[in-house]
């Protein structure tokens, strides 16, 4: 068992070792690199509604989100339709609520939600949004515009590693990086601050694995010219993916 790809994993910790264990089993060569660490925040009167049970829809886009939720719950999920993003997200989300989760079949974005039948009428429907912090607006203007009312439990922020860019950019080259694994549109742009703009040119002609149509956008935008879309940001499904191509 062998792959061509020589991989850099950008997740957070501890997903980006866990993924890159996986892949060695394969054959791939990795390094693990996170760029960004997660704080969890505390936000009582969100929290409050949330579990009196006002919100009819609730949605998590991503793992982080559920997993700092959690932390702030110290008994069961209130009864609600609840919705992930993505499979990693739905898996993380079933556990964590002990009840169903829909999230898109294809598209792993807002997009991707947002085209399910059950946001097509939300009149009148009460929305809550699992995030971190900054997180993007489509789903809060697009529900809204739709006529819900939407309210966000931010759970947690991103906070960017202290990472010494012109060592590392070093040490990957040395090691003969051809790809890189991103997982989301700010650890994209966190790699292309830490990264020194000599070293620029040689980021771009890397191969970008990325989960989403919108990731992949950015990428293109940043200067990236080979991007390849994942299955999902499941560590079975990523691994399934390498070893077969």
């Amino acid at each position: 068992m062998s792959c061509s790809d020589r991989l850099l994993i950008t997740r957070f910790a501890p997903h980006a070792q866990h993924l890159a264990d996986a892949l060695g089993k394969v054959g791939c060569f990795t390094i693990a690199q996170p760029l960004l660490t997660v704080v969890g925040l505390n936000e009582s009167d969100t929290l409050d509604d949330f579990l009196s049970g006002q919100y009819d829809y609730v949605i998590a886009v991503s793992g982080n989100a559920v997993k700092y939720a959690q932390r702030s719950i110290h008994h069961n999920w209130p009864k609600a339709q609840y919705f992930a993003v993505g499979e990693s997200t739905k898996a993380s989300l079933t556990i964590a609520t002990k009840q169903p989760v829909e999230s898109p079949v294809s598209r792993f974005d807002s997009e991707g939600l947002l085209a399910l039948d059950a946001f097509q009428d939300v009149d009148h429907k009460r929305v809550l949004i699992l995030r971190g912090e900054g997180g993007r607006d489509l789903l809060e203007n697009t529900l809204i515009k739709r006529g819900a009312e939407v309210d966000f439990f931010q759970t947690y922020k991103r906070v960017k590693l202290d990472l010494d860019g012109t060592y590392l950019v070093n040490y990957w080259q040395q090691a003969s990086i051809n790809g890189v694994i991103i997982s989301s549109v700010e650890i994209l742009n966190q790699l292309f601050v830490l990264v020194p703009k000599g070293y620029t040119s040689w980021l771009c002609g890397l191969t970008f694995y990325v989960p989403s149509q919108r990731v992949a956008e950015q990428a293109k935008l940043l200067g990236v010219e080979n991007i390849i879309l994942l299955p999902s940001l499941h560590t079975n499904q990523i691994v399934d993916f390498f070893h077969n191509n």
